[in-house]
């Protein structure tokens, strides 16, 4: 899916979007969250807590490009 349909699915405040977020950027984000943490739970809830930043933020501001949003957090 690309970033205009996952943003699309936030704008319209489907759940659904949590699972493609996960599905085109889980792999990435939990990478990353690993390298820095180092501990498996604390990279799923941070992870879990940028999705969730994400969700929150969505309505007040529609991004073109699903990137500039965790650019602005």
């Amino acid at each position: 899916m690309d970033d205009t349909s996952i943003i699309e699915l936030y704008w319209n405040r489907d759940e659904q979007t949590i699972a493609e977020t996960d599905k085109k950027y889980g792999k990435l984000c939990y990478c990353l969250a690993e390298n820095i943490l180092k501990r498996r739970e604390d990279s799923e809830e941070c992870v879990s807590d940028a999705f969730m930043k994400v969700w929150n933020s969505i309505p007040d501001d529609r991004p073109e490009h699903f990137q500039l949003i965790y650019a602005r957090s």
